[in-house]
């Protein structure tokens, strides 16, 4: 196994907004500044000296409460944050069995650039990985792949945040449906754990953190859950002042400003940006309600950063484009929080590419990057030429036809000199139809070129299964699968590095 990087800089993967944060120099740098150097990355850790004592024991606390019997890597980490430790931090929906491959990536890319900035810096960096168990969308967690089978976790009275619901029918599904998967020794290794933890836990956050933890046993990961009393008392004064709108004014004009500047809001601002936990529900708070137990108060997408920044010492949030656009809603309302938003650090892609896809890019004589910035039929109309070829050809075809159709017209206006308008309109209409052959040569062109076709077809197909670039299509089980053992090591060793990009795993055999 290889692995190489397309940076997100020479890659079409990232979105503009994402590629205007990277580049720097743009309005975003207003709000965000462009995370890719270490220099930026030395700034923000001046900004976190005025991290408070008081928070980092209340989440060292925290941390000690939620995770039992720690490996000898979570306790040399847990000591360090104890000790000032600044943090690295990623997080990610619960997703059954992981997801797609990124929901693991992403862990892996907050390892290793927790792992390159204390190697950089020279301070002690721990990475930690937030669980949104809050999170109340259960159709979006609920399904995984592995390659052509298709697993939904059927749980029709799912309502509430999804850590919440118990995991033994999860677990009874998830077994039946493996029995009728084709997996190999690897596969097999990396699922039984989580398949696993689904049994033993009682709902499906204490079994994330479980598989997620024996998964990155040696890491030195931090696992928190802000679903926690004493974080969430912590983070009271947050919640007090977002009942009132004081938030939310504030990200709405910082939104507008960005919707002004060409870029969309990618989530949308309420007049209060909380939710209320009580009986077991998640219902949008509408309006103040000082009754609610902090306990019970839980932070939409655009306060969670909020509630998670007061509480971490960030130097950089590990994220997805979509993800990291709602931060750039928030520059003001860190203003008023008093705590320094984080390096926005765009995540590292993934994307495999077997023999099968080597071989097709050279047929087609193309490099990768060529195809990801393609589609197939565009690809299809360089490949044979079409808009010159076509053009040549089509003049060729037509100079015959169109020289007996000025003869006709000659001949026809010599007789009749009064049907002077029929004979243009008959010109323009021989014209048409000598040109729509166009399209039906250039069919016949791909019909020639069969096996050239195929080419493209299978390319498209292996970057772009199903029309989604691979890796929100594919799932971590899908990458064991193909290279036959988990690559975790190897892949935080090729992330350990300031610039991400697109990984690209070569199996090489």
């Amino acid at each position: 196994m290889t692995l190489e990087s397309i940076l997100h800089e020479h890659s079409p993967v990232p979105s503009k907004v994402m590629k205007d944060l990277i580049a720097g120099g743009t309005f975003l740098e207003s709000i965000a500044k462009a995370p890719y150097s270490w220099e930026a990355f030395a700034v923000q850790a001046q900004a976190q000296q005025s991290y408070s004592p008081e928070t980092r024991d209340v989440v060292v606390r925290a941390l000690e409460r939620q995770n039992a019997n720690l490996s000898p890597s979570e306790e040399a980490s847990l000591k360090a944050f104890r000790n000032g430790a600044l943090t690295i931090t990623t997080g990610h929906q619960l997703m059954v069995c992981g997801g797609t491959v990124f929901f693991e990536a992403k862990v892996l890319g907050a390892v290793a650039l927790a792992k390159a900035a204390t190697a950089e810096l020279g301070i002690d960096v721990v990475p930690v990985f937030w669980m949104a168990t809050e999170d109340h969308d259960f159709e979006e967690i609920a399904s995984f792949r592995i390659g052509a089978h298709k697993f939904t976790w059927e749980k029709p009275d799912a309502k509430g945040p999804v850590g919440y619901l118990p995991t033994n029918d999860l677990a009874d599904q998830l077994s039946s449906w493996l029995e009728k998967v084709p997996l190999n020794e690897a596969q097999k290794k990396l699922v039984q754990p989580r398949l696993q933890a689904y049994r033993d836990c009682k709902n499906l956050a204490e079994a994330t953190r479980q598989w997620v933890r024996q998964w990155a046993e040696g890491l030195g990961l931090l696992v928190l859950d802000g679903q926690d009393l004493a974080l969430k008392s912590h983070a009271g004064s947050i919640w007090s002042a977002e009942m009132e709108g004081q938030y939310s004014k504030l990200i709405q004009e910082q939104t507008e400003v960005l919707v002004a500047h060409g870029y969309k809001a990618q989530v949308f601002p309420r007049d209060i940006n909380l939710f209320d936990l009580r009986d077991g529900d998640r219902r949008r708070i509408e309006k103040p309600d000082a009754e609610c137990p902090y306990f019970y108060v839980s932070p939409n997408a655009l306060m969670r950063p909020l509630y998670q920044e007061w509480l971490l010492p960030n130097l950089a949030y590990v994220g997805g484009g979509g993800e990291l656009a709602y931060w750039l809603q928030l520059g003001s309302a860190f203003e008023k929080l008093g705590r320094p938003m984080p390096l926005l650090y765009l995540r590292n892609s993934f994307l495999v590419q077997e023999a099968k896809l080597t071989k097709d890019l050279a047929k087609l004589g193309i490099s990768l990057l060529e195809l990801l910035e393609t589609n197939g039929e565009a690809l299809k109309q360089k490949l044979l030429g079409k808009n010159t070829v076509l053009q040549a050809e089509g003049e060729s075809l037509q100079a015959p036809l169109m020289e007996a159709i000025g003869h006709w017209n000659t001949s026809l206006l010599e007789h009749y000199p009064e049907l002077e308008q029929h004979a243009a309109a008959l010109k323009v209409k021989m014209e048409k139809l000598a040109q729509r052959t166009a399209e039906t040569r250039y069919r016949a062109q791909k019909r020639r070129h069969e096996e050239l076709m195929q080419s493209v077809n299978r390319a498209i197909e292996a970057a772009y299964p199903g029309g989604t670039f691979w890796e929100r299509r594919a799932s971590y089980l899908d990458l064991v699968g193909i290279l036959g053992l988990d690559p975790r090591d190897a892949m935080v060793e090729k992330m350990s590095t300031i610039k991400a990009g697109t990984v690209v795993i070569h199996p090489n055999f």
